[in-house]
């Protein structure tokens, strides 16, 4: 039984990160895409720890869906195009983006 609590406290802990990120991202509180970034792969690092529980429990499946559709938000340019900066710095930032997006990468 305890080991059912607690199972259920991680799985509670990583649904509500990943639930503040989201409404990071979506208020714009991120400082910079770099942020942006970091906070995908520490969530690929997170979710790699989580992949065993994902086969047996819906609920870890369900997180893992979730978080994996939050790095390819978080990983997303759309934003960094829009504001149409051309600064040496944004455009670093953009390739480096796209070097990460790629899903082996992250693995």
């Amino acid at each position: 039984m305890a080991i059912d609590t607690l199972h259920t406290r991680i799985l509670g802990y990583f649904e509500s990160e990943i639930e503040a990120l989201r409404n990071h991202l979506e208020t714009g509180q991120f400082k910079s895409f770099k942020d942006q970034v970091i906070a995908g792969l520490k969530i690929a690092e997170a979710l790699d720890l989580l992949a065993p529980y994902a086969r047996r429990n819906h609920r870890a499946r369900r997180l893992v869906r979730k978080g994996k559709t939050l790095i390819n938000d978080l990983l997303s340019v759309r934003e960094v195009i829009r504001r149409g900066n051309s600064s040496p710095h944004l455009r670093q930032l953009l390739l480096i983006s796209k070097v990460m997006s790629s899903e082996r990468y992250l693995q």
